[in-house]
């Protein structure tokens, strides 16, 4: 049976039901990013003809146009493919042209051609192995969302990304977790108040009565942002519902604490679980249905799908 939320809290569900979509990408911190890429490969963040720089195909006197297929070599969920025409502007490599026959979120099966590559053969290999590394990246990221995704749906469990993200690839990282089924949790520490215990520590709040008093205050000058709490014990919880906060995190919980704390909670507060959490006990936290659980095993544990090019 669906469980049922108050109507007080459906406002706050739906703003943690949130996906980063291709559009929400900050197309000009991309493009920063990429010209990182470019200076690794050749030593210089721009130029009229990096290509040049690829001392390796340059010198084998390579000319004329060619074709080559991108194709997953196993089963996957595709990610990344939107970032082609990116890569292909920032290189100066316009001559190129991409053909895509899947798109961002597609689960795909091994040999699935997902697109073809037209252009300069010189260009085609200079830009092989950076195009490559993203799609291989970001979509082994979505290939293990989809799997977390697929445990939990049944419990209706929503699945959270975190901020354990590669340094500079957060927006894409997150966006790859969005085309396995995830919702976004925060993208920086700009979007929402999320005290930890290293806040609470520093604050000197040692008791639940200190807890109370504390997040009254914040909750009274904060009424337009989502305010969620980390605890590590139950008796933390009922004061962050009496100080009408909107969500409480429950890190390193048992899945018996858990379950204790998600029906004392019930209808008053969102639950979130996070806190060594992967494939091997995702279940056994999902069957506990807090709201949402939260992992940051997509973007630091999963591996590089197996993505080739092919060429015609």
């Amino acid at each position: 049976m669906a469980r049922k939320i108050m109507k007080s809290l459906s406002s706050t569900l739906e703003l943690f039901r949130n996906r980063v979509s291709w559009n929400d990408i900050d197309k000009d911190f991309v493009r920063q990013h990429l010209r990182l890429c470019l200076f690794e490969d050749t030593g210089v963040f721009s130029c009229p003809e990096p290509w040049k720089y690829d001392v390796s195909t340059f010198n084998c006197s390579i000319n004329g146009n060619g074709k080559a297929s991108i194709v997953a070599r196993e089963n996957m969920v595709c990610s990344g493919l939107a970032l082609i025409p990116m890569i292909l502007e920032i290189f100066r490599t316009e001559e190129v042209h991409a053909e895509l026959m899947v798109k961002d979120g597609d689960v795909v099966t091994k040999e699935t051609i997902l697109g073809n590559l037209v252009g300069s053969v010189r260009h085609l290999l200079f830009i092989e192995r950076t195009l490559l590394n993203f799609l291989q990246k970001l979509s082994g990221i979505s290939t293990y969302t989809l799997k977390l995704f697929q445990i939990i749906e049944p419990y209706e469990v929503g699945l959270l990304d975190t901020r354990k993200t590669t340094p500079g690839l957060r927006q894409l990282e997150k966006y790859a977790t969005a085309c396995g089924g995830s919702f976004n949790h925060r993208m920086g520490l700009n979007d929402r108040i999320l005290i930890k215990d290293n806040h609470l520590a520093a604050a000197n709040v040692e008791s639940a009565s200190d807890l109370f008093e504390f997040l009254r205050k914040i909750r009274e000058k904060n009424q337009n942002i989502l305010i969620e709490l980390e605890i590590d014990h139950l008796e933390y919880l009922n004061p962050a519902i009496d100080a009408e906060i909107d969500v409480i995190l429950l890190d390193n919980f048992s899945p018996s604490d858990v379950q204790e704390a998600v029906s004392n909670s019930q209808g008053r507060i969102l639950t979130e679980v996070s806190g060594g959490i992967g494939l091997e006990n995702l279940e056994e936290f999902a069957k506990t249905q807090p709201d949402f659980i939260s992992t940051g095993a997509p973007t630091h544990s999963s591996r590089w799908v197996d993505i080739g090019l092919d060429w015609n």
